[in-house]
């Protein structure tokens, strides 16, 4: 069996996280792990049953109810199949507001830890991509990115990825919504995106003029450099 490692995928909104993390499992024949969608199931939760995600006592008592799956991309909670509904702009929203609940934040990174501990296991190269990878829930992952770009091209691809989804926004609307993130995840007080990845260990990487092949390329690159990968 191949010896199986974690690397470490962190960066602001719409930097390409989960596509990159998807593209580098599909090369490398390893297991991508978005750990945003466990904060998002949350606040699905808490939306079906109709507790306000800003009070945070209704979140961290609805905690318990919350049986989360993540298998090939699919995730499930509580046994329903809600990979395409938690995508939804509603909870989304309310994804970033229960992020930054302390107790949320405790008890989902242990489940992070837990999924990436029993893809290891298995010999299994877990990319796993979120805000706090690198400094949280896998400090020790063998190679850590923080995957960035300017914030024009992160809103030109918000904009992209709202009309995929037959939603239309302005310019204006998505710059605004980039910027309220960038904010909430650099400056929550438990477990802030970091705004000196360096400090922490990591390989900046700026794909702003960069294809999906060229980034995974670059990646690949640094690994062999590590002699993770032939």
């Amino acid at each position: 069996m191949n010896k199986g490692y974690s690397i470490a995928i962190d960066g602001p909104v719409a930097a390409g996280k989960g596509t990159i993390a998807t593209a580098l499992a599909k090369k490398l024949k390893g297991s991508a792990i978005d750990t945003g969608v466990t904060y998002r199931c949350i606040a699905l939760l808490c939306i079906q049953n109709k507790l306000d995600v800003n009070i945070e006592k209704n979140v961290v008592n609805i905690l318990h109810k919350a049986n989360i799956v993540i298998d090939n991309r699919k995730v499930f909670l509580n046994g329903r199949n809600v990979t395409q509904r938690i995508r939804k702009e509603d909870v989304s929203n309310g994804s970033s507001i229960v992020g930054v609940y302390p107790e949320v934040r405790n008890e989902l990174v242990k489940k992070q830890q837990l999924l990436a501990k029993n893809s290891i296991g298995k010999g299994k190269i877990v990319i796993m991509e979120g805000r706090d990878i690198g400094t949280r829930v896998l400090p020790n992952a063998e190679l850590k990115i923080f995957l960035t770009a300017n914030v024009q091209v992160r809103v030109k691809r918000g904009l992209e990825r709202y009309k995929q989804k037959g939603i239309i926004k302005t310019l204006s609307e998505v710059l605004h919504e980039v910027k309220e993130r960038d904010y909430r995840d650099s400056h929550r007080k438990v477990d802030p995106l970091p705004l000196k990845p360096d400090k922490y260990g990591y390989w900046t990487l700026d794909n702003s003029s960069q294809t999906v092949d060229e980034t995974v390329a670059a990646v690949i690159k640094k690994l062999k450099e590590r002699e993770l990968v032939r």
